[in-house]
């Protein structure tokens, strides 16, 4: 059995409408996603580069108390009780600071004044039990500044003895040298502050939300703290555990090519990750030394709200579905009559019946009314462009056969119909004559009034030349100011000549142009056929030779060509 059009059209808009809404559905999902996602990365840098910031101003802070501390050390009253006050104070402030002292470059880089942080107390060390440093890099890199300028140092595994709360910890040292009076020299002492990068970070994140894993590194992009402890400084234990291994869209952060980068890593990779990552670099210190710091969230935390949204949005689509299986039925009803007459127009016009389509159902109100109206408007428009392009095709027939200034054939369409009018001169044994015209002292219209004006003059030139010879001659320009007439037929070379001499006559009252009226004249050349030539250039070429020699009796006059030399035997 043969289903008809109406159940077939109802299951074709059940199908759409089942497909749109769950391609409306999927992209509703799909969007919030990707808004979620965009969201995410846009918070997360802004988070890492407030952190980043917070790096800076707790590492500017520590810069400003070393420098207390090394004025406090300058003064000759006071001693270092007054020093070790300071520095206590400091300890007291500062969670994150866990030691203090006063190392003498002069002496092996003796402790003058230590205090320690161990647990929640705060230790002075003094006596035996003071160190020399003057083997450690900071001592002797500090000491090459000048009072004033700060030494930042790598972030290190504390392995120093005597550490106490900072012993085998991430650990970042502050120093600078204690100056002399006169500000201007140091004394070969320097004020040194140890500081705890896991308190110093969790005094920082105290903030954040507990979902987001922090990330640093050093310049060279060796993880420094990491959710995974055992990812942490790797080149203390002789392996390289780096960003750009791990993000690796977060290459050029570490190369130096960008400030900001943030990494959207998918389901599996990382656990599935949205991160930012910000270049750091504290600008208190002589050194040029940064880092990058790392803000990163769950993935599945990120689009939470997304799978909320789904859910919901998919209990939409399945209710659309129904409901779309039902309408579908019913539109199909109502549509399949208008639908087949539209159908039946469309179909005689494309068979070509543009004067006997069938009648639209135009006056319905509906959508269908609407596709008839628009199916109407398009016959309209297509038989309208249809005609346009007809139009546009004669435009172009035309412009490759003539002349775009003067709009008299051109030198193709001469010499076609000078072939054709031989072809038939030669069967019916009659003449032809060819009259070539050249306007004298042309150059010199066009150097004293411009070339628009001579524009003027050859379209005046050519209106003059059709309208001083017959409806069967074919009069051309040629090129520049040459022109040609074709004269079919003529009986000798006499009735050429009277046709020459009535152009020579009109010629020789004055062209009116839009603004000048200006004398003109001409020389012309004449050839006959078959007298001159046979072919269409040797014509032309006799034209032209007589036309020089009309020129060289002095212009304003016409000249036959010499009859044509036999061919050589």
């Amino acid at each position: 059995m043969q289903i008809g059009i109406a159940p077939r059209l109802a299951l074709v808009l059940a199908v759409f409408a089942v497909l749109a809404s769950g391609l409306t559905g999927y992209y509703a999902y799909d969007t919030s996603r990707r808004l979620l996602v965009e969201r995410a990365e846009k918070n997360l840098l802004t988070a890492t580069q407030v952190l980043g910031q917070r790096l800076v101003v707790a590492l500017g802070n520590a810069a400003k108390d070393a420098r207390l501390l090394a004025s406090q050390a300058g003064r000759e009253s006071g001693g270092e009780e007054v020093l070790a006050r300071a520095a206590l104070a400091l300890l007291q402030v500062h969670p994150e600071y866990f030691q203090v002292r006063l190392i003498d470059g002069r002496q092996h880089g003796l402790e003058r004044l230590r205090l320690d942080r161990d647990g929640q107390r705060i230790t002075r060390v003094q006596g035996l039990e003071l160190q020399e440093k003057a083997h450690q890099l900071y001592v002797s890199q500090t000491l090459r500044l000048t009072p004033g300028q700060v030494y930042l140092s790598r972030i290190f595994i504390n392995r120093e003895t005597g550490a106490h709360a900072g012993f085998e910890r991430p650990t970042l040292i502050v120093a600078t040298p204690v100056p002399l009076a006169d500000g201007v020299s140091h004394s070969g002492r320097l004020a040194v502050i140890n500081i705890d990068l896991e308190t110093l970070f969790r005094d920082m994140r105290m903030e954040l939300p507990g979902d987001l894993k922090v990330y640093l590194t050093n310049e060279w992009g060796d993880f420094l703290i990491h959710p995974d402890p055992t990812q942490t400084f790797g080149f203390d234990q002789g392996r390289r555990v780096l960003l750009q291994d791990h993000f690796p869209d977060a290459r050029p952060i570490v190369a130096g090519e960008m400030d900001s980068v943030v990494v959207s890593s998918g389901e599996g990779a990382q656990g599935g990750l949205v991160a930012a990552f910000h270049r750091v670099q504290p600008p208190d210190f002589a050194s040029q030394r940064f880092f990058i710091m790392g803000l990163a969230e769950p993935l599945d935390y990120v689009l939470r709200e997304a799978r909320l949204l789904a859910d919901n949005m998919w209990r939409i689509v399945l209710s659309f579905s129904f409901l779309a299986l039902l309408l579908a039925w019913l539109v199909s009803r109502a549509v399949t009559r208008p639908l087949e007459q539209i159908l039946l127009a469309v179909r005689r016009f494309a068979a070509g019946d543009s004067g006997g389509s069938a009648p639209l159902p135009v006056q319905r109100r509906d959508e269908v009314g609407l596709l008839a109206r628009g199916m109407e408007d398009m016959q309209s428009q297509i038989r309208s462009q249809v005609e346009a392009l007809e139009e546009s095709r004669q435009a172009m027939a035309h412009l490759a056969h003539h002349d775009a200034l003067t709009g008299l054939p051109n030198r193709v369409t001469f010499f076609d119909r000078l072939e054709h009018a031989m072809a038939q001169a030669r069967r019916q044994g009659r003449k032809l004559a060819v009259l070539f015209l050249d306007l004298d002292h042309f150059k010199e219209v066009n150097d004293q009034y411009g070339h628009q004006v001579g524009d003027q003059l050859l379209q005046a030139v050519a209106r003059r030349i059709q309208t001083g010879v017959r409806e069967s001659d074919t009069a051309a320009r040629l090129s520049g100011d040459e022109f040609v007439v074709l004269l079919n037929p003529v009986h000798n070379g006499e009735e050429a000549r009277l046709v020459a001499e009535k152009l020579l006559q009109r010629f020789r009252e004055l062209l009116e142009l839009e603004e000048l009226a200006l004398p003109v004249q001409v020389s012309i050349g004449i050839s006959l056929f078959p007298d001159h030539g046979v072919s269409a250039q040797a014509l032309v070429d006799a034209a032209d030779g007589a036309m020089y020699r009309s020129k060289n009796a002095g212009r304003d006059t016409c000249s036959m060509a010499e009859p044509a030399s036999p061919p050589a035997a």
